[in-house]
């Protein structure tokens, strides 16, 4: 089933719990960010060909044109989640960056207190939210609390949603810290010394003696994301900031980072940001001046 999506300036919240094989299908996305967090039973999503089993404590942050493809499990419970969709603010971007499952597309798993605190930002975002939003596939209004108005509202729920990206990149972070083998580290290491430079999976697996193969089986064990994306994501996160801090022409910059082709560096930004290299560095630049 097609599902319809928020406006892209929505900034909207809720907690739903589906009954099993309720699904949502939308096959361009949105033109905002989303992120969901399973707090009851399971829920299956497809990201990028892959099938995915979430269960309670697993938070997914859906970027915007990415495709939205998810169900309740058909064989378990109602399936109890969190969701909201949001433009970020101008200093998100670092945070939004989580290492990803596919192009889009991240998973991040968070238990105990960082579980708890996330549930509790959930519910501040669906107070303070300014907008009520209509759910196309079940025909519900969510009409969040207004016990205060106008932009203050707002700006409490998107700190809410901050909290969120930063007990995200917390998890993500520690995980890092604790990388049981050495050798992935040292090709963290050559990727992040220099974005720009082209190598290949057979250099980097020779530089610590493994084979091509039981060096991208490993990386994604201890990264969670395959070598590819990572060196992606590393030139496109050298690349916004030069954009922030320099006034080199995208294309420019595009090579500085490591991209052949503008084109493709453009539509790769994109994607991973929800706008073009201009857009991003002219708002920005309105942010620094506001």
């Amino acid at each position: 089933m097609y599902t319809e999506v928020p406006a892209a300036d929505l900034l909207c919240a809720g907690r739903f719990d589906e009954k099993p094989g309720f699904t949502v299908y939308r096959e361009h996305g949105a033109r905002n960010w989303m992120l969901s967090l399973t707090v009851s039973n399971t829920a299956d999503y497809w990201a990028g060909g892959q099938h995915l089993v979430t269960h309670p404590g697993d938070l997914v942050l859906i970027a915007p044109g990415t495709v939205q493809h998810y169900r309740a499990s058909p064989d378990g419970g109602p399936w109890g989640y969190w969701w909201a969709h949001f433009q970020p603010r101008a200093a998100w971007f670092s945070w939004l960056r989580l290492p990803e499952i596919s192009p889009g597309f991240s998973l991040t798993r968070l238990a105990g207190d960082r579980l708890a605190e996330a549930v509790a930002a959930f519910e501040r975002v669906h107070r303070n939210a300014m907008q009520s939003t209509m759910d196309v596939a079940e025909g519900r209004l969510i009409a969040p609390s207004r016990a205060l108005t106008g932009m203050f509202a707002t700006e409490l729920a998107l700190n809410a949603i901050e909290e969120i990206l930063l007990l995200a990149v917390g998890e993500h972070e520690q995980r890092k810290k604790h990388l049981p083998d050495p050798r992935i580290q040292c090709v963290l290491d050559r990727i992040v010394a220099d974005p720009s430079r082209q190598v290949t999976i057979e250099e980097l697996a020779r530089s610590v003696a493994l084979s091509p193969s039981r060096l991208s089986h490993l990386f994604r064990q201890e990264i969670g994301d395959s070598i590819v994306n990572v060196v992606l994501a590393t030139r496109l996160r050298k690349a916004a900031s030069l954009l922030e801090l320099s006034d080199r022409p995208v294309g420019r910059i595009a090579a500085d980072v490591g991209f052949s082709s503008p084109y493709y560096f453009s539509r790769q930004f994109r994607s991973r940001f929800g706008e073009s290299p201009s857009a991003y560095r002219a708002r920005v630049r309105r942010h620094e001046h506001a």
